[in-house]
């Protein structure tokens, strides 16, 4: 076994040192030949500086994206022994079913918590470094302790009905856990706009009134039952420029972060929120729930055969007692990152194809071609965004069409 795990850190070793030379070598943002001096080419729009500096950030958050997920993997594996020794406390400490999990999931999650915190943590630091984010060390904490909370309660709402559902039907656990899923996604969807966003940053009334009327003109155009827009402050935060329409019905909000009222004009703005309208009035969240809950039958089918697989290959050895064990919790963990990351590329795949009608939405309602072009301008300029990116990275980390390819869809209307 010794030799087993100095073989695993050794292939990770060279796995990351390949990931290296990959992401921090070599010009891996070539614009075509075609495309030098025009609209599409970042040197018309950005200085040296900037287009070395968001290329520089972005291989390093490619590169910790590809060393990150195995690096967790492998951490979720090693703790397998840790899980059965958390199980054994907490049975040693009662005998309530309920207390049992909630006191296993707690030490679970912090230990895990603790040990994937220093990649948080020093991508936290980096964009500090590249100038990306304003957020401060109190506030990096702070929404660190919400989100672990938030995360803590909804693992064991969702440990607690698999626990339930797998005593009842142990062969179909995994087709009754699908159904159940459904509701749970749609009733957060809901909910996060209202409930769980404002946790995190101040909303209020959008102050520049002209503008007001002309967002919730071009709502009334998209059907949106909205009287009102938002905007948060993110300037605390991020330098970053970002809008978006949230919800579902009734419960739409069209909110604009302060960032974007700084650093875009009202006629940018507006073919921004346009392109947002399009996701609402084309009904993309609803698509993008059917594909998720899609997608989400097969990971459940997946994730029921090959846990019973792990089990009953390596289970004994490790110590847990079947399905329902608290301890065997981590390898289902592992499958569902490991499954995770297999379907990114289709998830991204999906996410462009509704991104890139939202576009051509905005455009069939403005008709803005230039304001479009100038406003993902300065978006790659605020952002750190190069105007593209290696089709590996877009396939894994691609969840909208290259700035590049939408400047030229935007020429197509620009006057």
């Amino acid at each position: 076994m010794k030799q087993f795990y100095i073989g695993c850190v050794a292939a990770f070793i060279s796995y990351c040192l390949i990931a290296a030379m990959i992401f921090l070598r070599g010009d891996l943002f070539h614009i075509p030949a075609s495309l030098v001096g025009t609209a599409a080419d970042p040197h018309t729009f950005m200085t040296a500086a900037q287009i070395h500096k968001a290329e520089s950030l972005s291989r390093i958050h490619s590169l910790s994206f590809f060393i990150s997920v195995p690096l967790q993997m492998g951490i979720t594996v090693a703790l397998f022994g840790m899980a059965v020794r958390f199980r054994n406390l907490a049975e040693r400490v009662t005998r309530s079913g309920i207390l049992q999990l909630g006191l296993f999931l707690l030490l679970f999650n912090l230990l895990t918590d603790v040990l994937f915190l220093p990649i948080d943590y020093l991508l936290f630091r980096i964009d500090h470094t590249y100038g990306i984010s304003t957020e401060t060390i109190g506030m990096f904490w702070s929404d660190h302790a919400k989100s672990f909370l938030i995360s803590l309660l909804g693992t064991l709402v969702m440990v607690g009905i698999y626990r339930a559902v797998a005593k009842r039907s142990p062969q179909r656990w995994w087709l009754w856990l699908w159904g159940i899923s459904i509701p749970l996604i749609v009733f957060v969807t809901f909910i996060q706009p209202v409930v769980l966003d404002p946790l995190y940053n101040k909303f209020e009334p959008l102050h520049n009134e002209q503008l007001k009327r002309q967002i919730l003109d071009l709502a009334a155009q998209a059907h949106i039952p909205a009287d009102q827009v938002y905007q948060v402050n993110m300037s605390e935060r991020t330098n970053a420029i970002n809008a978006y329409v949230s919800g579902i019905g009734g419960n739409a909000r069209i909110v604009l972060w302060d960032t974007t009222l700084q650093k875009l004009t009202p006629e940018e703005i507006l073919t921004v929120m346009a392109h947002e309208m399009g996701h609402y009035a084309e009904r993309h969240i609803y698509w993008g729930l059917a594909y998720g809950i899609a997608l989400s039958f097969v990971g459940f089918w997946l994730a029921f055969h090959a846990f019973r697989w792990m089990l009953q290959r390596f289970g004994a050895s490790i110590g847990l007692r079947g399905e329902r064990d608290l301890a065997a919790l981590p390898m289902l963990l592992l499958l569902m990152m490991l499954m995770s990351f297999i379907s990114a590329p289709l998830q991204n795949a999906f996410s462009r194809v509704i991104e890139h009608r939202a576009d051509v939405y905005a455009m069939n309602m403005t008709g803005d071609g230039t304001a479009a072009i100038h406003a993902f301008q300065q978006i790659a300029k605020e952002n750190l965004s190069p105007v593209t990116q290696p089709k590996l990275v877009q396939w894994f980390r691609g969840s909208h069409p290259t700035i590049l390819e939408r400047i030229l869809y935007f020429e197509n209307f620009a006057k």
